[in-house]
């Protein structure tokens, strides 16, 4: 890259940065994003659950026989992603129940073994054995299915 290039694409960059920086005139048909600082939800649970939640836990419930180092590194995705969502799922969400579902003493204890089992799982990747990950699989099966049964029995119910 030329040193003209590389100062005109400073100057674009530049110019876009202090443009996020303005205030959006008044009337302006665009509303800023906020994030949530106060470590309020910004979801509700059952999107958390369908959108994060259920997809890390089918991979880490799809365990090849023999990972591959791509299928290792999608496994440690999974795994962290269900520790971040459970951690996040402690918090409430935006749905009609979920904050008083997250205050029930059988939704912590559902929840706890539910992070228990990412941990088991995210070490069990990190560790490479295929063995361990399949049992963090089975601790983690129970308390997701009890948890549907008894705050989201449709889940449970439903049809495949």
């Amino acid at each position: 890259m030329t040193a003209h290039c590389s100062t005109k694409l400073f100057v674009i960059v530049a110019g876009i940065g202090l443009g996020l920086l303005q205030p959006l005139p008044s009337g302006s048909a665009q509303t800023p994003v906020t994030p949530a600082i106060d470590g309020g939800p910004l979801v509700t649970i059952k999107e958390l659950m369908e959108k994060t939640i259920t997809p890390a836990t089918n991979t880490l419930w799809n365990v090849p026989e023999a990972p591959t180092d791509a299928e290792w590194a999608t496994l440690e995705e999974a795994a962290v992603t269900l520790l971040v969502a459970a951690n996040v799922v402690a918090l409430g969400g935006t749905g009609p129940m979920d904050n008083v579902w997250v205050k029930d003493p059988a939704w912590t204890a559902f929840n706890r073994v539910m992070v228990a089992a990412g941990r088991d799982a995210l070490t069990s990747i990190r560790d490479r054995d295929p063995a361990a990950l399949l049992k963090a699989g089975d601790i983690l099966y129970p308390p997701c299915e009890g948890c549907h049964a008894q705050f989201n029995p449709a889940v449970v119910n439903a049809p495949e």
